[in-house]
């Protein structure tokens, strides 16, 4: 058998006989099989019988890349259009050109390129009439890929030149499926971005749809000052953001430069809204960096907490404060009572101690509803001669405490007398029309900071107020 690496020594032939001369193409080795792969099939288009018979002879013990040859056969140009259109892994035609007509090969050259389009399929014209066809006007006029003549065309170089046809054949359909193949990923690929650039618009617009609904005010503010981005509820808030926003109560402002190295901050501020309204914010800001890391830009959102704010202010008075008077509460006025006995308040203090004389009697003959109304007034008069900083807080039933921060002995008593006599002179009217009129007991005692303790105190204030009513009530004594 031979190969494509095979050697075969010429012989002896007429030249009518060299087209189909055996250049010994050698026997099969014993005991070798013939490959099992499919043979490459050779289209020969020829009116001769003949040559088809030699041909499949001469090639019958050749192979190339272990594929042996198989001859499909055509006698006439339109019988090669028929196999031609139904196939396309024919890699190779061997072409006559005197057929039906004296040029019927050279017109199925022009159906293979040009009607058919197929332009991997090898061509080599082969001829036995030159005449008809000369090479150099057959190989520049028509699209043949080899010319050969029948009577120069030997065994070995009709092997020859199929192998390189077949090559060449092989090439050209490896290209075409690698650069389908690279036009199927680029247009996936295409897809692929146009899907993800789709998502990603969309994406886009969500977000910036939600940023729009958001009930916060949202933005971005630019290395150069300008508030380039921004939402619905911070137009609405600041109408004239353009000109710049100044946070109030002497916190930071919008225009002041973010912390050195700082990611993501926060603070709490006051604004005037269009409406004239005081809003308290939560404002977060965080730096918005390029790929390399330059800030260019802080993006922010406020966040409304006026409401939350009142809320925190009432529960912190309901925490504070006794309900019924309006005073703070016990533990509120124990809790100021602490920090200054701890140190941490202002200069002498005293603390008066207050009980409401004969209140049961009030109850008693008036109705517990006299009673409550005893108890508001006794706190409005008390409040009415009180400083600023002075603090009166209701430590149980008719009993109340008063501090006097920044005030001795001396004066506390001056000031407890004040209030005796303010109580005794106190005219309070029912809603039936009915009136009474009541007095009070007053025990004084001066702190002493970093040496009393609140119990202490209590204790000193609670004996001068005792001692004031053992000796007959509405009197201040001191402790």
């Amino acid at each position: 058998m031979q190969t494509l690496t095979g050697q075969a020594p010429t012989v002896d032939a007429s030249p009518d006989d060299l087209m189909f001369e055996d250049e010994d193409p050698g026997a099969v080795p014993e005991g070798q099989s013939a490959a099992a792969a499919a043979p490459w099939p050779i289209l020969v288009v020829d009116d001769d019988e003949q040559v088809h018979a030699m041909t499949r002879v001469l090639l019958k013990d050749f192979e190339f890349e272990g594929r042996r040859f198989a001859i499909v056969s055509a006698f006439s140009a339109a019988e090669a259009q028929a196999i031609l259109a139904e196939r396309s892994d024919l890699p190779v035609a061997l072409l006559d050109v005197v057929m039906e007509t004296q040029d019927a090969g050279l017109h199925l050259v022009h159906y293979i390129r040009r009607d058919l389009g197929n332009r991997h399929i090898r061509i080599i014209l082969r001829t036995g009439q030159p005449g008809q066809a000369p090479e150099r006007e057959a190989i520049v006029a028509y699209d043949i890929n080899d010319y050969k003549s029948k009577a120069e065309l030997t065994a070995q170089k009709l092997f020859t030149s199929l192998v390189g046809a077949v090559r060449s054949w092989r090439d050209l359909v490896t290209i075409e499926s690698l650069n389908q193949s690279l036009e199927r990923r680029v247009a996936e690929r295409t897809a692929e971005l146009e899907r993800q650039t789709a998502l990603a618009d969309e994406q886009r617009r969500f977000i910036e749809n939600l940023v729009e609904m958001m009930p916060s005010p949202v933005w971005y503010r630019d290395s150069a000052g300008r508030y380039a981005l921004c939402n619905r509820a911070f137009r609405e808030l600041f109408p004239n953001a353009a000109d710049g926003i100044e946070w109030s109560a002497g916190r930071r402002t919008a225009s002041e430069p973010m912390p050195a190295g700082a990611g993501a901050y926060s603070f709490e501020s006051s604004v005037e809204g269009p409406d004239g309204r005081t809003r308290e914010l939560l404002v977060v800001k965080r730096p918005l960096t390029a790929p390399d890391g330059t800030e260019t830009g802080v993006i922010g959102i406020a966040t409304d907490i006026t409401e939350r704010r009142r809320m925190e202010h009432e529960l912190h008075r309901l925490a504070t404060t006794d309900p019924l008077s309006g005073a703070h509460n016990r533990r509120q006025i124990l809790d100021l009572l602490d920090r200054i006995v701890t140190g941490r308040g202002a200069g002498t203090t005293c603390l008066v101690m207050l009980d409401i004389d004969h209140f049961k009697r009030i109850n008693d003959e008036l109705g517990h509803a006299a009673g409550d109304v005893a108890i508001r007034r006794v706190v409005e008069e008390i409040r009415s001669q009180l400083r600023g900083s002075d603090q009166i807080g209701r430590i149980g039933g008719e009993e109340f405490a008063i501090l006097l921060p920044g005030t001795s002995r001396t004066g506390g008593a001056v000031i407890a007398e004040r209030l005796r006599v303010g109580l005794a002179a106190l005219a309070i009217e029912l809603p039936d029309g009915r009136s009474f009129q009541l007095t009070g007991s007053f025990g004084l005692t001066e702190l002493r900071p970093l040496e009393d303790t609140v119990e202490s105190v209590l204790g000193r204030a609670d004996q001068a107020l005792y001692r004031a009513k053992a000796l007959g009530r509405n009197r201040v004594e001191l402790a």
